[in-house]
């Protein structure tokens, strides 16, 4: 199962907080949170959805980029080629 960082918002400034928990974890203790906390992560989960959609948008988006295809084109001409996922 992967792990994910946390950032504490309301740490001390002084506080350096560097630590990671599981999904499982983090569900564990949502019923722990006031309701204003489970309101606090819920609108981020919110706000990181969104941006996964309009990520997702700006992709399936078939309008022509010349620019974008020049940058490509230049790129590959010079030696680099595409991310393969797979490699990662």
């Amino acid at each position: 199962m992967g792990k994910v960082s946390i950032s504490l918002a309301d740490k001390l400034p002084t506080e350096d907080y560097n630590f990671a928990v599981s999904a499982s974890e983090i569900i564990k203790e949502l019923p722990k949170l006031s309701e204003a906390e489970r309101r606090a992560v819920f609108n981020k989960l919110c706000e990181l959805a969104e941006g996964d959609r309009r990520w997702e948008e700006i992709i399936d988006d078939e309008r022509p980029r010349p620019k974008l295809d020049a940058f490509v084109e230049k790129a590959r001409a010079e030696g680099s080629e595409p991310l393969d996922l797979n490699k990662l």
